[in-house]
């Protein structure tokens, strides 16, 4: 999920959130529509393979916990920090046995905890790219010695990029901080997996509403018939819509 124009400071105004219900809903569709979670954790797992442990496991920026908790079955304990209250509760009512802090990553107070594996998907886009070092830097500060954190964002190439460019402008530099990792921690430490998702619809409007979800601001609403012609003129497939998802995650290994 993108935050078109937003990346950057000084670019634009903060995006204008959807109603928490609508959100919701969206989020239910997309989760619903698509393969992202499946092949993402094919990904995460080919990462965590190797790892020496498997005590502790936070996730950063969880959502629903639609990783949080698969995941979670092969770690004895796990950390989950989200800010949405919604489903935070949803998580304390469903796994009371994990570690709950409903706050966002900057405001996070996990004092000494270590964890072998940090996830991190789909969330830097919502800071300012000066930002992005800041948070990845204190995520590698409650690692483990020889522990993993991966990061998740999408592809600046692809379906979906192009899509984004059409109605936004795609101005994350995921390159850019694919070199600053690699500057920062020594390439050995660092490696690169790239996927793709899929998003199928049966409905044109259900892919149009995906399409206003994954924009983010609200004020695309005013362009849904725009939004809802591009899908049909491009994403038309047999007989439903499917929009390709690139995706690239970021390995990071702490080593001592």
């Amino acid at each position: 999920m993108l935050k078109p124009d937003a990346a950057a400071p000084g670019r634009a105004p903060p995006p204008e959130m959807e109603d928490e219900a609508v959100f919701q809903k969206q989020l239910e569709l997309f989760i619903r529509s698509s393969t992202d979670k499946r092949i993402e954790l094919v990904k995460i797992g080919e990462v965590i393979a190797d790892l020496h442990h498997r005590r502790r496991f936070l996730d950063v920026g969880a959502g629903g916990g639609d990783l949080t908790i698969p995941l979670a079955q092969t770690f004895h304990e796990t950390t989950v920090v989200e800010p949405n209250t919604p489903q935070i509760e949803f998580l304390r009512r469903r796994y009371p046995q994990f570690k709950l802090h409903n706050t966002t990553w900057a405001n996070a107070d996990l004092g000494d905890d270590r964890f072998d594996f940090i996830l991190c998907s789909h969330v830097l886009y919502y800071l300012d790219e000066a930002d992005w070092m800041p948070a990845i830097d204190k995520m590698r500060a409650h690692l483990e010695p020889d522990g993993r954190l991966a990061i998740v964002l999408q592809s600046p190439i692809g379906e979906l990029a192009d899509f984004y460019n059409h109605f936004a402008h795609f101005d994350v530099d995921i390159l850019g901080l694919w070199r600053e990792l690699i500057h920062r921690f020594g390439d050995r430490a660092v490696e690169a997996r790239y996927f793709v998702n899929e998003i199928w619809t049966d409905s044109l409007d259900d892919m149009a509403e995906i399409g206003l979800f994954l924009l983010i601001d609200r004020k695309f609403r005013a362009r849904a018939d725009e939004i809802r012609d591009y899908f049909a003129r491009r994403h038309r497939h047999g007989d439903g819509y499917r929009l390709k998802q690139d995706e690239i995650l970021l390995a990071v290994r702490h080593t001592p």
